[in-house]
């Protein structure tokens, strides 16, 4: 360690790099995976958010038959689950519309044509069958009924309470701050460049050691995000949610658990990735260190040569100057 270059600037460089790669992150994830009508798809269909608003709009009108006298059958023959899922689909993705501004107002609706046919079909027959005279007062009460009827399907059928969030303008407070959403992320990508020039600049003649610095900060960066995840998952903490409807509950939790799920596999590439790069490092500083090993053995053993062969020549002379002097 002692022979990287520019030691504390680039540890300086790797605790900035660590929290920018947070910030590009978790920006990338609240854009593609919180913000994304599909996330909500895929926990009304994992959930069966349809069935069990069926099952408790089956319940309301078999409920309200006993003070009504209107049978159930009336408006749940006329429901359909697959109805119901487009339904809750639709008020996710007209939520999104006006979020991302391609809409001035939000206002959840359905198709209840049928329901209104039905109604009137079945006060039509009681109608005549009673001699009940079709008056003002007649249809009004047609028309109340059918009202209700279509306010309890749009609140059951807005599951994620996208509606209530919008009357006490939580909606439009998001729709705001969503706008430097975008600006946080760009801010994030250009700091992460930056970092990376440095850090580069910082190695010009040690380009391995970027491997080994990018690689600290991506696990750094990915065991901070991937700690909550792990102990989220193993406590099981959304289920301690006091949520009564069970409906609301398993849209709320649900959610919440596929952004731990989809946040904790993000941190896992992440980790997999650093860990890559430190290996890497790590191979290359052993070849590069045996080459350096044998670059040094040379000029040792050219050396012992050079010091033989001087040895030699010593000898030789002396033997020539022995015979020379016998000679003599």
């Amino acid at each position: 360690m002692s022979k990287i270059r520019c030691y504390f600037p680039n540890v300086l460089l790797t605790f900035l790099l660590v929290f920018l790669l947070l910030g590009c992150g978790l920006t990338a994830f609240v854009r593609t995976q919180v913000l994304n009508a599909e996330t909500f798809s895929v926990v009304t269909a994992q959930e069966g958010l349809a069935d069990k608003a069926y099952s408790s709009l089956e319940t309301y009108f078999k409920t309200r038959a006993n003070s009504t006298g209107i049978p159930a059958e009336v408006f749940t023959e006329v429901m359909d689950r697959d109805e119901l899922e487009k339904a809750i689909n639709a008020s996710v993705g007209q939520a999104f519309d006006y979020l991302s501004g391609k809409t001035e107002e939000f206002g959840f609706t359905m198709d209840f044509t049928a329901l209104e046919q039905s109604v009137q079909t079945f006060f039509s027959s009681y109608a005549e069958e009673n001699n009940v005279v079709k008056d003002k007062v007649y249809e009004e009460k047609v028309a109340s009924v059918i009202a209700e009827a279509e306010a309890e399907i749009l609140f059951v059928a807005d599951t994620f309470k996208l509606t209530m969030m919008y009357e006490k303008g939580w909606l439009g407070t998001a729709r705001h701050y969503l706008t430097y959403l975008g600006m946080a992320q760009t801010a994030c990508l250009i700091g992460l460049a930056v970092v990376l020039v440095l850090l580069l600049l910082c190695n010009l003649r040690q380009i391995s050691h970027m491997l080994y610095w990018c690689g600290t900060a991506g696990l750094t960066a990915s065991l901070l995000l991937l700690a909550p995840c792990i102990y989220v998952t193993a406590t099981d903490y959304f289920a301690g949610f006091a949520i009564k409807d069970p409906q609301i509950f398993a849209a709320v939790v649900g959610f919440l658990e596929l952004l731990v799920s989809r946040a904790q596999t993000m941190a896992i590439i992440v980790l997999a990735v650093s860990i890559g790069c430190l290996a890497v490092f790590g191979i290359v500083r052993a070849v590069c260190g045996r080459k350096g090993n044998d670059a040094e053995e040379a000029p040792e053993e050219a050396s012992q040569e050079v010091t033989e062969q001087d040895s030699d020549t010593e000898k030789k002379s002396e033997t020539e100057k022995e015979s020379e002097t016998k000679k003599a």
